[in-house]
Formats: structure tokens, C-alpha cells, sequence
């Protein structure tokens, strides 16, 4: 790919080269394949960062309740 670099200071690329450049892609099926698995991926780490802020603002609101406890009583 150093090759296809032809600008002297600055490093480019030359529209004409990148389009000329041959990048094999895996048949559809295979591409649908990933997809579904990114998909899945992404849904996790969407279902743990909603964990994690439930259990962040659980913790925010623990100093509050474990004072109300203490006055009441209860600990």
C-alpha cells in the first residue's frame, strides 16, 4: 500500500488509485452471517451498560437511604 502514497509532504491518496484497488468480500451470506453476530454483540454491551447505570444510580441513592435507616431505626 506504500505505493499507492505519491504526494512529497503531505501523506494522500489519490482518489483513482483507491478505486482501482481490488477488496474481496466474503459471499452474502456469510456478510449476513456477521452481521448477526455484531448484532447480537452490540445488543449485549447495550444491555450491560444499562445494567451498569441502573446499578450506578442504585449506588447514588444508597448514602441517602442507609441515613433515612440509621434515623428510623432500622440499623
Amino acid at each position: 500500500m506504500r505505493n499507492l502514497n505519491k504526494s512529497t509532504a503531505i501523506p494522500g491518496l489519490n482518489r483513482n488509485d483507491a478505486y482501482s484497488i481490488f477488496i474481496p468480500l466474503p459471499p452474502l451470506a456469510e456478510q449476513q452471517s456477521i452481521l448477526f453476530a455484531l448484532e447480537q454483540q452490540m445488543a449485549a454491551a447495550d444491555r450491560a451498560k444499562r445494567a451498569a447505570d441502573e446499578a450506578r444510580n442504585e449506588l447514588r441513592e444508597l448514602p441517602g437511604a442507609l441515613l433515612r435507616r440509621a434515623f428510623d431505626g432500622e440499623i
